[in-house]
């Protein structure tokens, strides 16, 4: 019982830190314009990488070969690819949006499946 909290309130985080991630990343653009230039720091996106590996070590219990693993790991790898060259072609900007959806979307799946 108190193992399934805990898994909760990590899809719980990864859920909404992705759901933050996309927010952040529509708002930018944005903000820049109105003269608030500290919201393009990158550290901002080191954050959303930690708080999404974090969120999704602690969803699966560090099991890496059950199917919604595997989901959220692959999608994990494509955020951060992502993320990290997203100045190198826009089609990143793109993926990355994607990929937190996916996450967004794994956590959820995996708290309805162990709700049960």
């Amino acid at each position: 019982m108190i193992q399934t909290k805990h898994i909760n309130w990590a899809d719980k985080l990864g859920a909404f830190s992705a759901f933050l991630c996309i927010v952040h990343c529509l708002a930018v653009p944005a903000l820049l314009a109105m003269g608030i230039g500290f919201i393009s720091n990158p550290l901002i996106a080191y954050l959303f990488i930690a708080i999404a590996f974090f969120s999704i070590y602690k969803a699966t219990n560090g099991r890496f070969f059950k199917p919604i693993s595997i989901f959220l790991w692959v999608s994990f790898v494509g955020f951060v690819t992502s993320v990290l060259l997203e100045d190198q072609a826009e089609v990143f900007e793109y993926t990355m949006f994607l990929f937190s959806v996916l996450i967004i979307l794994g956590h959820l799946y995996n708290m309805r499946s162990n709700s049960h």
